[in-house]
């Protein structure tokens, strides 16, 4: 029930969501840029745990950048990053707290709204909120 509402209430945000056993995945792209023969991706990726029988929820975030094509610092190919979101819960805009994407995209994303809706969700259908730290 907690996980159907979580879909629900994540694909109105925009993004993907991918459901398998107890685990709801949420992508989102949060910015993108393209520039002659080269196109870099900025996502946003929430995968949210339900253990239905200690009533917890296990929320992992990530950042990940991928780009394709040719660049000056990497030649041709594809190169992909992810950046760790920190230990428990990160307020504010992504931009302003990430000043290597902040120089590199332009772009509005408040993650603590994707949060505040899962946290909402989880209390309200009695569970705790667990966050855990995304190895790279």
């Amino acid at each position: 029930m907690l996980k159907e509402a979580l879909g629900q209430a994540l694909g109105a945000l925009g993004g993907e969501v991918v459901s398998r056993g107890n685990v709801v995945e949420f992508t989102k792209t949060v910015a993108e840029r393209k520039a002659f023969l080269s196109r870099k991706r900025l996502m946003y990726r929430a995968s949210i745990r339900v253990d239905g029988e200690k009533r917890e929820v296990h929320l992992t975030e990530s950042l990940t950048e991928t780009g394709s094509g040719l660049a000056a610092d990497s030649g041709v190919g594809v190169r992909k990053e992810t950046y760790r979101m920190g230990r428990g819960p990160r307020e504010g805009g992504i931009a302003e707290q990430s000043k290597l994407f902040g120089k590199a995209y332009a772009y509005t994303f408040d993650h603590g709204a994707i949060r505040t809706v899962i946290e909402t969700l989880a209390r309200s259908h009695g569970y705790t909120v667990q966050y855990h730290i995304t190895a790279p």
